[in-house]
């Protein structure tokens, strides 16, 4: 039973690391977009449309990291549980693979806030 729970944690882990990085290069291109057309001098109203759209996908960013941490800290207490049982497996070696990769993602939250 230990074995499918990791399964299934882990694939949520990596799901959302791919989903928090991915919402940071959205914001990060929309912002370079936006920044773009104020310089270019485009339509007032079509740069207040992309500013809507950035603020939409900035705001999606701090609730897919809320729901990465939750997913790391359940993963990783299921890891710790389950080292004696599970050993060196297949899927717990997988779990250790994505909390690392969740790590790095945590780093680059940090440069990016910075």
């Amino acid at each position: 039973m230990a074995s499918r729970q990791l399964t299934i944690k882990t694939g949520v882990v990596t799901r959302l690391v791919k989903e928090v990085a991915s919402y940071r290069a959205e914001a990060k291109m929309l912002l370079g977009r936006v920044e773009k057309m104020e310089a270019d001098g485009e339509d007032e109203y079509e740069v207040r449309q992309q500013r809507r759209v950035l603020a939409d996908s900035e705001m999606m960013i701090p609730d897919s990291e809320k729901r990465l941490e939750k997913a790391v800290r359940e993963l990783r207490e299921l890891v710790e549980s389950s080292q004696a049982e599970l050993g060196e497996s297949e899927e717990w070696t997988k779990a250790s693979k994505a909390l690392a990769l969740a790590d790095g993602a945590e780093e680059g939250k940090a440069e990016a806030s910075s």
